[in-house]
């Protein structure tokens, strides 16, 4: 069977994989090119039927100088298959990271490639099938990262698929690749609204440098009134009758904080996807003021922070909201 009929041939010891689950940058994954495959182009097949006629010819007129010729066209389209192969083989490629992005958006993958000392590497083209592609070439270093994007649709976990390695180094005459497994995910956010939904929240008229005085509340004095039927005992300001001989009543105030509130429950819209693409604008709206947000999600609650851990933790929820595991 000649070398390039699409027979697997071993290019190097596959690396355990270790999980990646993160969108750091990080090297978590490590793999290396384990089944390389090879197949002739047009040109080489053009190529074989030339060599297959001049060596008919010179068996026909027993010219030996034919023969050399076949013989030697026969020999360097091997040799150029080898070394196409070889331009592949020992190749490694490590994860480092998946940069987060909304839906719609392109999830841009970074990875490093290593190649084996004193054994360069030529025009490899890394793509995915309709995607963007990048050539790379590894020549005077022995590491390059490369980064490559691929489309996302909806929110959630990224996982992009098998990551396709071509080259066609040195001549053209075939055409040889490989595939790689990425076991690595990112995140995906919900794709933000246009423009949120502006709520009325309270009015700032009351404000006060701990928060919004709220009366009738239990925690803090707020001064006296007039004694009204049927205020509880308890209330009374004894003090105040024992000075003036008049009933009064004791009142208390609560505070609530300037922090704003982003609750699922409060958006009047229907529908998941769209509430989740209106927290996702808030979140940004909110970070980008520099203003203090909390986030009510059913069954989770985010206290109220800011910075972009806060605001990654956040987009991070609305991603995966619904979602198992």
């Amino acid at each position: 069977m000649l070398p390039w009929s699409g027979i697997a041939l071993s290019g190097g010891k596959k690396r355990k994989a270790n999980p990646w689950r993160g969108t750091s940058s990080a090297k978590w994954m490590l793999s290396g090119v384990d089944k390389i495959f090879i197949l002739p182009s047009k040109t080489a097949l053009g190529l074989l039927a030339v060599v297959a006629l001049l060596f008919l010819l010179g068996i026909n007129f027993q010219n030996s100088l034919v023969y050399i010729i076949s013989f030697w066209l026969l020999a360097l389209l091997l040799l150029n298959i080898f070394y196409t192969w070889r331009n592949l083989a020992g190749l490694s490629v490590t994860v480092i990271g998946i940069e987060p992005c909304f839906a719609g958006e392109n999830a841009v993958l970074e990875v490093s490639l290593s190649r084996p000392v004193k054994q360069a590497k030529y025009a490899l083209e890394l793509d995915w099938e309709g995607e963007s592609q990048v050539q790379v070439n590894l020549i005077t270093t022995q590491v390059q990262r490369v980064k490559l994007s691929h489309s996302t649709q909806g929110r959630g976990y990224f996982k992009p698929p098998r990551l396709r390695i071509t080259s066609r180094y040195p001549t053209g005459l075939a055409v040889t690749w490989s595939y790689v497994s990425l076991d690595a995910q990112g995140l995906v956010y919900p794709a933000p609204i246009e423009k949120a939904f502006q709520t009325n929240g309270t009015a700032p008229n009351a404000a006060i440098d701990t928060g919004l005085e709220i009366m009738g509340g239990t925690n803090d004095f707020g001064g006296v009134r007039d004694y009204q039927y049927g205020d509880a005992p308890k209330r009374i300001h004894w003090a105040k009758f024992a000075q003036t001989g008049k009933l009064y009543t004791k009142t208390f105030v609560d505070y609530a904080s300037h922090d704003l509130w982003l609750d699922w429950d409060s958006l009047p819209m229907p529908g998941v996807e769209v509430r989740l693409s209106h927290l996702c604008r808030k979140v940004l709206e909110c970070h980008q003021e520099q203003r203090q947000y909390g986030l009510k999600l059913p069954g989770k609650v985010f206290a109220p922070g800011k910075g972009e851990a806060h605001k990654a933790q956040c987009l991070q929820a609305l991603a995966l909201f619904g979602m198992s595991g």
